[in-house]
């Protein structure tokens, strides 16, 4: 008969299913690191890139400029995550073993895909569909973004999000290349996928 864990943490004397704290595994034990993105993060960066400046003014909101705004908005993210009054205990560990692996993608790049999402829009629901050493799925669920556009009349909000993360993989030091797919049905969901390029 196999063990059922939940059980044998309630017999161990933990009452939930989660590991006890003093169980947990430490690198320096003693030490407690912050593993969530501060909400001071989100207000930097949207006082330097607010949500209006989604939108031209001048209301020509053509390819170019959406392009031209996700790189913007990207190279500010990255420039406030990696610094040192934001850069957190994640990006730490991530990096660690991104060097001594080799292993680059998904998770330098993830990280930085998470983190736009969390700015942008912190209240959306949306999940890691897939990830591997070769491919990134991740989908939206009524992007409120999306919404924001479609209300201004545009329908190719997705090049925002692909010229934003086309900078993120530069950065992340990974070749990858990006899809996106959206249900024409009008229930705001879309996925954007990332696939390793052969040698990248």
């Amino acid at each position: 008969m196999a063990l059922d864990f939940k059980i044998l943490q309630k017999v161990k004397g933990n009452p939930s299913t989660e590991v006890a704290t003093d169980r947990r595994l430490k690198i320096n034990p003693g030490q407690d690191y912050a593993y969530d993105m501060p909400k001071e993060l989100i207000y930097t960066i949207l006082k330097e890139f607010p949500l209006e400046s989604f939108f031209s003014a001048d209301g020509e909101n053509t390819e170019d400029f959406l392009a031209d705004q996700g790189k913007r908005f990207m190279n500010i993210l990255i420039r406030e995550a990696d610094s040192e009054a934001f850069r957190d205990r994640t990006a730490d560990m991530i990096e660690r073993v991104a060097q001594q692996t080799g292993i680059r993608f998904p998770h330098v790049l993830e990280r930085y895909v998470e983190l736009g999402i969390l700015t942008l829009r912190p209240r959306d629901a949306w999940t890691v569909t897939e990830a591997t050493t070769k491919v990134l799925k991740v989908r939206s669920f009524n992007c409120s973004l999306g919404k924001m556009c479609a209300e201004k009349g545009i329908n190719n909000c997705q090049i925002f999000c692909l010229a934003a993360y086309e900078a993120a993989a530069k950065k992340a030091g990974t070749e990858v290349d990006m899809t996106h797919s959206k249900d024409t049905s009008g229930n705001g969901l879309c996925e954007l996928a990332f696939r390793l390029r052969q040698g990248g």
